[in-house]
């Protein structure tokens, strides 16, 4: 099965060798108190802060999933009110479950076709946080992350379906969170956050050490090139090797945008399917989830044609269900994967 589900999605076929890897070195059996797996951390957090170019003075955190790292920004990092800026169905989530923990927390929806520069926003003088969703996997777009909007507040963003496959703007953001099973391409079951020092200040002063996953608490252990909890050691050793062998991620960047360059051009001279862009302005279309829109009729005889050949495609989402379909092209999609698609879409015609 050729998995286009835009996560979990198809993982590196060189994870299976690195898989084997950790059970025949015993890296699964490490304990994460150990001197090896200090080790493997530090390794680890340096090969990402090289590869990645993220500044020298974020800190990178491993948790389990984006999703459980909404619930630690607004347990260590919201001080009074955030304001959750949102255009598709993962963006409201994050909204709703910070909201059972501050119910005074807000939200400004806008259109799926609109850009966050283009916004009107509210006032702003009691929200100390912003959340952001760079990577709406629901509706495919891609957003442009800039702090100039927002004033002096923290700003979280959600990079699950981007992080490890574009380039993001790290300084432009104070805590950038994903999960390994999209663009980084192993297995699901680990979480990454990044914070800036402004994060880290703001977690200091709030001094909240009333959850587990508080941040002070991860720093605390990463300090000594640890977790605060036993981590998916198998999970980091992915991540690790992965992160060697792959090159540095303005080379994976300049990849993806070629790879969704040649779907956005099959797309535009090929009408049979009954299918077009989801989002129109090309500039706010995410480069690793494209989402296509049609009628119901059309987006079930693609999924079928499909899976009957053996390729997954992702399903629609949230209000797009019945009228969409969803295309990964994360960094473990090769051109001979995309042309694997497209020969067969061209065939079934």
């Amino acid at each position: 099965m050729l998995s286009f589900y835009p996560g979990p999605s198809k993982v590196h076929p060189e994870a299976l060798e690195f898989i084997r890897e950790a059970f025949d070195q015993g890296i699964v059996s490490i304990n994460h108190r150990s001197a090896r797996f200090e080790a493997l951390l530090k390794d680890t957090l340096e090969v990402l802060h090289a590869k990645w170019n993220i500044p020298s003075d974020y800190t990178i955190y491993f948790i389990s999933s984006a999703t459980e790292a909404w619930e630690i920004v607004a347990q260590s990092l919201i001080e009074r009110q955030s304001l959750h800026i949102y255009n598709g169905a993962f963006g409201k989530k994050w909204a709703h479950y910070t909201q059972q923990i501050y119910p005074e927390a807000q939200s400004l929806a806008f259109d799926s076709q609109e850009g966050l520069a283009e916004l009107k926003l509210p006032n702003l003088d009691q929200i100390d946080t912003i959340c952001l969703v760079q990577s709406e996997t629901s509706n495919g777009t891609g957003q442009k992350i800039t702090r100039a909007a927002f004033g002096d507040a923290l700003i979280a963003v959600d990079a699950t379906s981007s992080m490890g496959g574009i380039e993001l703007p790290w300084i432009e953001a104070d805590v950038w969170l994903a999960s390994v099973q999209k663009c980084i391409g192993i297995p699901a079951g680990l979480g990454i956050m990044i914070c800036s020092p402004k994060a880290l200040t703001r977690a200091e002063k709030l001094g909240r050490k009333s959850h587990y996953n508080d941040v002070l608490l991860m720093e605390e252990n990463r300090q000594r090139f640890q977790t605060h909890y036993t981590p998916n050691v198998l999970s980091i050793y992915l991540l690790n090797r992965l992160t060697h062998l792959l090159p540095n991620l303005s080379l994976i960047d300049a990849q993806t945008r070629k790879k969704m360059q040649i779907w956005e051009d099959f797309w535009k001279t090929n009408q049979h399917w009954g299918l077009t862009c989801l989002i129109e302005n090309p500039d706010l279309r995410l480069p690793t989830v494209l989402a296509l829109h049609g009628k119901p009729e059309y987006i079930q005889k693609i999924q079928q044609t499909c899976m009957a050949a053996g390729i997954e495609l992702g399903k629609g989402y949230g209000d797009w269900q019945a009228t969409t379909v969803r295309i990964a092209n994360f960094p473990s999609h090769t051109e001979k994967d995309i042309e694997t698609l497209i020969q067969l879409l061209t065939h079934e015609l």
